[in-house]
């Protein structure tokens, strides 16, 4: 039987672990895992784990959200213990585009049955992501969302946090580099895996085994603008705009203004800028379904 690390966050997706983490160490057993619960303290705690226990384990499961995903994937890097994402958050992007199923005990019976592929890592500055890095309205809103709102009411708190958010964002023009050339955004977003907010496609032709990343630049003032592209995204049209690029990218760097926030899978990045967004030369093992 395989050893497995189950790393995952009590608090995360309305605080359903409980019901549901027997169901997933049965199907875990079943299918030839020994999984060992380990339970989150902090923030930051995952990346700790998934760390020491890389070189024990046959495994390592992050079972929890995006962010959760994130700090276990921080850990894992650089190691050759393959990832295993069961979905236990919000929105569970990385699950879904690793094609796996939205109910963590139906995804823990898939992930037995899958081998390890590499992926790409996304570096922002030296913190690792799956998912994208950003500069513009989400991370504005991400460095006031409140964890606690949204760990109790799931998507709805989020949605309603970002309401009063949205209402006072300002659009300031963001300066980057990509590619070595100065550019002029209202938002930027840099895709290593192309779906956000569950499965919408932000970079339509992105893949997380391309060995490039992809970015999108916003150039919309208002907020009218905003709402019309979240429509568009919905609609899978977003690409077509006019006020929106989106290219292969190998390198874009955040060089400001000093206040714009910075975000990488729902996570605040705050080192002082620039910081410099790029792949890693190494990639990650990981039980991935999807094609």
């Amino acid at each position: 039987m395989r050893r497995g690390l189950l790393i995952y966050n009590p608090k995360s997706g309305m605080r359903w672990h409980a019901r549901r983490l027997p169901g997933i160490l049965e199907a875990l057993r079943a299918g030839g895992i020994d999984p060992q619960p380990s339970p989150t303290e902090r923030r930051g705690h995952a990346t700790e784990l998934a760390r020491a226990g890389a070189a024990t384990h046959d495994v390592v499961f992050a079972y929890g959200g995006d962010g959760t995903v994130r700090e276990v994937v921080q850990g894992l890097h650089g190691t050759d213990a393959p990832l295993g994402v069961l979905p236990g958050g919000t929105t569970n992007v990385v699950a879904l585009a690793f094609g796996l199923s939205r109910d963590p005990i139906q995804a823990a019976r898939q992930l037995c049955s899958l081998e390890p592929r590499a992926i790409d890592v996304g570096l922002c500055g030296e913190h690792r992501f799956l998912m994208q890095a950003s500069m513009g309205v989400e991370a504005y809103l991400m460095a006031r969302l409140n964890p606690e709102i949204k760990a109790w009411l799931g998507f709805p708190g989020a949605v309603l946090q970002a309401v009063g958010t949205f209402l006072r964002y300002d659009y300031p023009k963001l300066q980057v580099r990509v590619d070595g050339s100065r550019v002029t955004a209202t938002g930027v977003m840099v895709c290593n895996i192309p779906q956000v907010a569950g499965p919408y496609r932000m970079a339509p032709a992105g893949s997380f085994e391309d060995r490039q990343l992809d970015v999108l630049l916003f150039h919309g003032t208002s907020r009218a603008a905003v709402a019309s592209f979240c429509l568009d995204l919905y609609r899978g049209v977003h690409a077509r705009r006019k006020d929106v690029e989106i290219r292969p990218v190998r390198e874009v760097v955040f060089e400001g203004p000093p206040e714009a926030h910075v975000q990488i899978d729902g996570d605040v990045v705050t080192d002082p800028q620039p910081v410099t967004v790029r792949l890693s030369e190494r990639r990650l093992r990981a039980l991935v379904a999807a094609p």
